[in-house]
């Protein structure tokens, strides 16, 4: 199935440490509306802890389509903001589910429809 960036209209993520499944750290999509750019090849937003006494930072995040299956994330969350990291894709009639598996941490994004 192929992921139309315009109609994800809200973004969450997971982040859950593999050496300890009990230490999850869950971020919301802040106020500001996404924006996708014109050619529809990429989304950008802001997401922000849900537990504001654990991190009050806020992360620009940038989701980017190179091709139906084929998506990568950069974000200032990362220690390389401008380094792309690749996405697996998992699609449901209510969102998507991008997931990236890291050594000592698996990052799980879900994208909304409208």
């Amino acid at each position: 199935m192929s992921v139309d960036l315009n109609r994800l209209k809200h973004f969450s993520m997971t982040y859950v440490f593999v050496e300890d499944e009990d230490v999850v750290c869950e971020y919301e999509q802040t106020e500001q509306d996404p924006v996708v750019a014109p050619d529809g090849n990429s989304v950008s937003f802001s997401l922000r802890n849900i537990d504001q006494n654990e991190d009050t930072d806020i992360y620009s995040v940038v989701l980017v389509k190179k091709a139906d299956d084929e998506f990568y994330i950069k974000s200032d969350y990362f220690d390389d903001a401008n380094e792309p990291y690749p996405l697996d894709v998992e699609t449901s009639d209510d969102d998507v589910k991008f997931i990236l598996e890291g050594e000592d941490e698996d990052m799980y994004l879900y994208g909304f429809f409208e």
